[in-house]
């Protein structure tokens, strides 16, 4: 058998509570400690090196790992045993093998976070963000969800560089109002035009249930609406910039 190259693989092999399966004969046991030295006369670490295992994870069964846990604890507990803070003995062992390589899952960990890292540090140009206002009209969505796809701006990234731009901030309210109200509802960013249907459709007389079904929005945001109509400067039109 290869190496395990994932976490989810690593964690997969110990995941049997009962048991834990020894890689070169096929067989579980509950540790493999000895089994490992007496019958293939190899240490953990040639072990875990073979498969690609967590340096410092136990080569033991979930169970057996919790009952460990559980009788340590209460040792420290009343005193039986206190832990060495300065193990000497383990330090220059360390020191004398040098630094252990990461396991290949390590590696594939560190690879899926440095991608993470690179959009975060990643600088987007003007193009970038027209990109997004694109999506968000290409996929009727709003801004958080636009932004969600691989390779634009992540949403914090686009918002600063509204604040910074007036002529982008521009085009991402336009970009908003022109997309159907569910959507404007789904990230409060109401148009005027939205504003203009709610007052038309009040004054025939409909009801706050009525309105919404209307206009397709939830009858507590239609609730919520009618009430700032009492205070046009909180229509909500900017609340992102907020």
């Amino acid at each position: 058998m290869s190496k395990f190259l994932t976490k989810q693989e690593i964690d997969q092999y110990f995941s049997n509570p009962d048991g834990i399966q020894c890689l070169l004969c096929g067989r579980a046991y509950g540790a493999l400690g000895g089994h490992l030295q007496i019958v293939h006369g190899i240490s953990h670490e040639e072990y875990r090196d073979t498969y690609g295992l967590p340096w410092r994870r136990g080569l033991v069964s979930t169970r057996v790992s919790t009952r460990l846990s559980t009788v340590l604890t209460e040792r420290i507990r009343n005193g039986s045993f206190k832990p060495e803070p300065d193990n000497k003995a383990a330090v220059g062992r360390i020191r004398a093998g040098g630094r252990r390589k990461d396991q290949p899952f390590v590696t594939a960990e560190k690879s899926l976070q440095g991608k993470g890292q690179s959009k975060k540090n990643r600088q987007y140009g003007r193009k970038d963000f027209e990109k997004v206002l694109s999506a968000m009209l290409e996929r009727q969505t709003t801004l958080r969800q636009a932004c969600m796809d691989k390779g634009l701006p992540p949403e914090p990234t686009v918002l600063r560089y509204a604040e910074s731009n007036s002529g982008f901030r521009k085009k991402l309210l336009e970009t908003y109002h022109a997309l159907p109200y569910t959507v404007q509802a789904r990230a409060d960013m109401f148009s005027r035009q939205f504003f203009k249907d709610l007052k038309r459709l009040r004054r025939k007389g409909l009801s706050a249930t009525e309105i919404g079904e209307e206009l397709q929005v939830s009858e507590k945001t239609i609730r919520k609406r009618l009430r700032n109509l009492v205070h046009p400067a909180n229509d909500g039109t900017d609340s992102w910039m907020k």
